[in-house]
């Protein structure tokens, strides 16, 4: 956005937020893996394919993932606290089960640590361990 551009603050706020709803659960782990295989450039391309959006807002979105502002909204199974297990159990099953983004959303949620330190926390559980 230039000096002399008519485009609002709002405005890109608004395509934004109608860009994070476009991406899926999938679509934010392949854009991460993206990031993490050092292919930024990709992972832009691969944004505005997905959402529709200008380099700009690509570019922004990506660089929210990419510092873990951005977690997406976890629809496909919901996370129940459930009397008697503690986080680390919770964590463990959705783990177990595959669900690596879940359970990483899952400690987020519960602990206000960064997408980033979630990540170790849920990589560094051991599956085989049950806590007392």
């Amino acid at each position: 956005m230039g000096l002399f551009s008519r485009r609002s603050k709002d405005a890109d706020n608004v395509a934004l937020a109608a860009a994070r709803a476009k991406l899926s659960s999938q679509d934010v782990d392949q854009i991460r893996f993206l990031l993490t295989t050092k292919k930024t450039l990709f992972a832009v391309k691969y944004v505005r394919e997905r959402t529709d959006v200008d380099l700009h807002l690509a570019r922004d979105l990506v660089e929210e993932i990419r510092l873990g502002r951005y977690v997406p909204p976890v629809t496909d199974t919901p996370v129940l606290r459930m009397p008697g297990t503690n986080l680390a159990e919770r964590t463990r099953a959705l783990k177990a089960a595959g669900e690596l983004h879940q359970a990483t959303a899952l400690v987020v949620s519960e602990t206000g640590m960064t997408e980033a330190e979630a990540g170790l926390f849920v990589g560094a559980l051991n599956l085989d361990l049950q806590d007392n």
